[in-house]
């Protein structure tokens, strides 16, 4: 365009002048300035053809761009981290309060595994013989451990006057203001995960157990020291089951277990981990309990447990040493289980000890 006003200007300033050229001549200008016009107007239709080619492809890029966004989308809302991408309602709000807390438990220390035993607020026996067995903090040497017995209220006074002196004690004893019933399992299992992600997070796992179950520690704190890569992340370990069906006879034989259409529309449980004891990697307790807000009550903890892990698309890791029966007081055998329920009195209790800490 330069060019053609450059013709332009020559051709006035001849004009002005009274330097046209004569009429042959003056048709030979023309039709060179014609010839030139078009040769610009040509140029100026690439460019623009050019400028349009790249605009496509830079939107081409971008379309790219978007779509892998959206993959990526895709990948952040995918379950294992669909928690901390959408907003879901609150189904289970959590509103209970600690009245017992030993909140500097775990600080100042690089704890390997945290142990928190669920037990009864009338279950002082239980506990002591735990402390003095498989909960003992310096039962294996060179391993950071730290035991809490997780307790909801007693109605009895004098329970409550004894639970409160244990927890002054011996500084393990943590308590939500929610009355202590079997009904309050779930309860108990989201007090257990908010505290675990609240006061020991840097704990490497934790193991939730019940008061009724042996803990071989040493196998356990074997097996743990053994795990390596992906193994240690996103870990939920235990006795799984699998494919479990809901009681729906309210008069049946299993009528405690009893689950209401309205309550559990599906025909079969999700994969749980048995609530006797299981072990969870470091980042799973606050993944849980975030998930536990938003999953509709259910009174059984471990299915609902189960429940929270298939919001979270994860999968629970079956092992056969969590023992879901009954077993004999036998070193030999005993040495290769991490766990047995069915454990009822603290004497059995003290007699497992004795037994894994003998000798074949």
């Amino acid at each position: 365009m330069d060019k053609i006003n450059k013709h332009i200007n020559s051709f006035v300033l001849a004009a002005r002048h009274g330097n046209i050229p004569r009429p042959p001549v003056l048709s030979c200008v023309l039709a060179a300035l014609l010839l030139t016009i078009c040769y610009e107007f040509y140029l100026v239709n690439q460019q623009v053809r050019t400028m349009e080619g790249t605009l496509l492809e830079r939107g081409s890029q971008q379309d790219g761009v978007d779509a892998a966004s959206r993959r990526q989308s895709d990948l952040v809302t995918s379950p294992q981290n669909v928690m901390r991408t959408r907003k879901f309602p609150v189904l289970n709000p959590h509103p209970f309060t600690f009245t017992l807390n030993n909140p500097d438990k775990c600080k100042d220390q690089d704890v390997f595994l945290l142990i928190i035993v669920t037990s009864s607020p009338e279950g002082r026996a239980k506990r002591q013989a735990i402390r003095q067995t498989w909960g003992d903090e310096t039962s294996v040497p060179g391993v950071v451990i730290r035991t809490v017995f997780a307790v909801g209220v007693s109605d009895d006074v004098g329970i409550q006057q004894v639970l409160k002196d244990e927890s002054e004690t011996f500084r393990d004893v943590v308590q939500e203001n929610f009355a202590d019933t079997p009904r309050s399992l779930t309860i108990k299992q989201v007090m257990v995960l908010k505290w675990a992600s609240q006061f020991c997070p840097g704990a490497r796992y934790v193991l939730k157990v019940e008061s009724n179950t042996f803990v071989n520690i040493f196998s356990l704190v074997r097996y743990l020291r053994s795990l390596r890569g992906a193994l240690t992340r996103k870990l939920v370990l235990g006795w799984v089951y699998n494919d479990s069906v809901p009681v729906r006879d309210p008069e049946g034989e299993d009528k405690e277990w009893y689950v209401s259409m309205d309550d559990f529309p599906r025909d079969t449980y999700p994969a749980y981990a048995g609530a006797f004891a299981h072990v969870m990697s470091s980042d799973m307790p606050k993944l849980l309990y975030e998930a536990s807000l938003t999953t509709k009550y259910l009174f059984m903890d471990d299915i609902y447990l189960g429940l929270c892990l298939e919001k979270l698309g994860i999968a629970p890791r079956h092992h056969g040493g969590f023992c879901h029966w009954d077993v004999e007081v036998d070193s030999c055998h005993y040495k290769w289980l991490i766990a047995s329920r069915f454990v009822d009195s603290p004497e059995k209790m003290k007699r497992f000890w004795s037994a894994i800490t003998s000798t074949c």
